[in-house]
């Protein structure tokens, strides 16, 4: 089973080495595109900065509270 194991993955990777990649960039004409790109609307958060800190601030109350509860269930355990 292991050689088996062995010869199919030997045969995959050669298959997969061989196979030239293409890619959608290769067009001499340039990628086609019908529609004009597209305009984000202005929302006023143009720096996301505070949306790492809110998830950061988030995730370490979170931790803390689960922290707290284990701290108390274990000491509520021990008085049993």
């Amino acid at each position: 089973m292991r050689k088996l194991i062995t010869i199919v993955l030997t045969i995959a990777t050669f298959l997969f080495i061989n196979v030239p990649s293409v890619l959608a960039d290769a067009n001499p004409y340039g990628p086609y595109q019908p529609y004009e790109p597209h305009k984000p609307i202005p929302t006023g958060f143009d720096d996301t900065s505070i949306f790492y800190i809110a998830a950061l601030v988030t995730f370490t109350v979170g931790m803390s509270i689960l922290a707290i509860i284990k701290h108390l269930k274990a000491k509520h355990s021990a008085n049993l």
